[in-house]
């Protein structure tokens, strides 16, 4: 019999070892890392516009609003319809009501202030880091961060706005789902179109990456200090594709079928194979942070018989059958449908004495927290996971007190306890609301969700 030391380090699975990798990854952190490391932590942050509505995700006989915090279980309440789908997973699932974000631009979105608890518009860039970009940082992989955006057209790479890595470091979204395949998974393909661009563009990276050596030598050291940036941005894409050649049969044992939906004109259908790609890329281990940016004020839901615009149906425009309010909830459970589906491919997939959705984080909110119009006088948001245990989560309804009201906490508080249950305890994250009691911009995480 061999030990895990030798099975990890004498080779003895072979090449397919790469499609049991979440189950070697643990058997590594049982042999070599500190207790509280033994399993990788991962965040999926989906992101809506045009507002989450409160009213809308309380269980039957709860509210909010009042003067005390409401914590009760789930158990035995009636969801509202559009969380149906969560239902399977109510013993993970935590509303969360009554939190504030009056640090934040107000009106028809938030930007960066959704994740960032700052001030922010879409035309400047970011002053500091969103949740999802701060942890791509501490949780890196081949990809840090995955964002893919329901696009329109040809769309291809998009800057929604929503993430950055740091101050004047916005994140890219990929929009076509071919191209985030390419990217993702194109190092798998056989043949076809995306193979061939696949290849084509790590030749043109290759290209460029000696005609900027080249030219980099020629240059005075400020100059050359400069385009070394641009270089060094070339080679990390070089590594990242070596390193998806290496991951061959991971990536096939675990990467989505690559079908109608990839090529649809509807948009529905590109949200849909986004999903699927987030998910197999947590799988394979490719990245441990995604961000999946649902909608924005000109998207249309025509793949589920929506016709209005986003923006249209915020203000009241009907879909000739259905009210305004009833297109906003069948678009919510459209997108709680693809958050269950992934949540059951994470469950389905083993993972130390568990499985992989143990260990992770599935965060459900608007850029524009609670309507059409914000206010950012409370930011509903649903969370799945509890990260191993590290939160207090799971079978839960959490309502703060109304804003100003003692026991009142905000946004940028939910944000630290997210970092403090991943291991990276900071003092706050974001900006403080100043115009709120001192007890109610505190600095530090929520006692009521740490473990």
């Amino acid at each position: 019999m061999h030990s895990r030391r030798s099975i990890l380090r004498g080779g003895f699975l072979g090449a397919g070892s790469m499609a049991l990798s979440p189950f070697l990854r643990h058997l590594s952190m049982l042999e070599f890392g500190r207790p509280e490391q033994q399993l990788p932590k991962r965040f999926v942050f989906v992101v809506k516009s045009s507002g989450l509505q409160g009213d809308y995700l309380e269980p039957e006989g709860l509210a909010r609003g009042g003067d005390q915090l409401v914590d009760a279980t789930l158990e035995g309440r009636a969801l509202h319809d559009s969380l149906e789908p969560l239902g399977p997973f109510v013993d993970r699932l935590t509303i969360l009501q009554g939190l504030s974000g009056r640090m934040c631009t107000i009106g028809h979105s938030s930007f960066y202030g959704a994740l960032g608890a700052y001030q922010a518009n879409g035309n400047t860039p970011p002053t500091g880091p969103t949740l999802d970009g701060w942890l791509s940082t501490r949780f890196p992989s081949v990809f840090d961060h995955v964002g893919l955006k329901m696009g329109a057209g040809g769309a291809g790479t998009a800057y929604p706005a929503i993430s950055a890595r740091g101050r004047n470091q916005q994140l890219p979204f990929q929009c076509d789902p071919e191209l985030a395949y390419m990217n993702l998974f194109g190092s798998i393909v056989d043949g076809g179109d995306i193979a061939k661009k696949y290849r084509r563009s790590g030749s043109v990276l290759d290209f460029m990456s000696e005609d900027i050596r080249r030219l980099q030598g020629r240059l005075p050291a400020p100059e050359r200090e400069k385009l070394g940036h641009y270089l060094e941005g070339f080679e990390t894409l070089t590594r990242r594709r070596h390193q998806l050649v290496s991951m061959q049969e991971q990536l096939a044992a675990h990467a989505p079928e690559l079908g109608d939906k990839y090529t649809s004109k509807l948009s529905t259908h590109h949200l849909d194979a986004h999903f699927d790609m987030a998910t197999a890329a947590l799988i394979t281990g490719i990245t441990n942070v995604v961000t999946l940016h649902c909608d924005d004020l000109q998207s249309s839901y025509e793949g589920i018989g929506i016709t209005p615009t986003v923006h249209s149906v915020g203000h009241g425009s009907s879909n000739g059958t259905e009210t305004a309010q009833q297109c906003r909830d069948r678009i919510r459970r459209f997108h709680l449908e693809l958050v269950a589906g992934m949540a059951e491919r994470l469950r389905a997939t083993p993972e130390g004495d568990g499985s992989m959705l143990d260990n992770t984080l599935i965060v459900y909110l608007s850029d524009n927290s609670d309507r059409h119009h914000s206010s950012a006088m409370e930011w509903p948001m649903l969370a799945l996971g509890n990260l191993g245990g590290t939160l207090r989560m799971g079978n839960r309804y959490l309502a703060w007190p109304r804003y100003g009201s003692r026991g009142h906490s905000t946004i940028g508080s939910w944000l630290t306890t997210v970092c403090h249950a991943a291991g990276e305890p900071i003092e706050h994250f974001g900006q403080p609301d100043l115009a709120l009691s001192e007890e109610a911009h505190r600095i530090g995480p929520l006692p009521e969700l740490l473990a």
